[in-house]
């Protein structure tokens, strides 16, 4: 086997799909370890931080703040706090998945697979994210808006197949 055939079949694939394929895998070891607990906090968190970010400018105290109107990575470290905090309050209050216990192989892959989807919905809704990371067309084309719905519910119901 040629080495240059192989190292040719990795450096056609868009490193998007490799983030994507190397996020799956990451959740997915972390769900099978402790269980799924924490890629349902995260499947949970992750569209309720972006309502409450749409809502951020409205406010009283934090929308007349200059780091609103700053650049693009500003607003990412924004929502990003934003996310920890959302992350953090769902997984005190679903106190029944921090001890959920060690995963199956099909229930971690499922919740890695649900988690990746809903980031990217999310991460495409978001209009300062392409400007810190423009994601191929083909990831814009499947995660498109037309569909996101249909990806977040299709999560929501693999992450409840996986823990049930």
């Amino acid at each position: 086997m040629n080495l240059d055939a192989v190292t040719g079949v990795f450096t056609g694939i868009p490193y998007d799909w490799l983030a994507l394929g190397g996020l799956i895998v990451i959740v997915a070891l972390d769900s099978l370890c402790s269980g799924i607990g924490r890629a349902c906090a995260i499947a949970l968190s992750l569209p309720l931080a972006t309502v409450l970010y749409a809502l951020v400018e409205q406010t009283a105290v934090v929308g007349n703040l200059a780091l609103l109107d700053s650049s693009s990575v500003a607003k990412l470290a924004t929502f990003g706090v934003i996310a920890i905090a959302t992350y953090l309050l769902v997984r005190r209050i679903a106190l029944e998945y921090v001890e959920s216990g060690t995963g199956e192989p099909i229930q971690a892959l499922l919740a890695g697979g649900a988690a990746t989807a809903v980031l990217v919905v999310v991460w495409l809704q978001l209009p300062f994210s392409g400007d810190v990371w423009q994601v191929s067309g083909k990831v814009q084309a499947i995660f498109a808006e037309q569909y996101r719905l249909i990806w977040l519910l299709g999560s929501y119901l693999a992450l409840a197949f996986a823990r049930g």
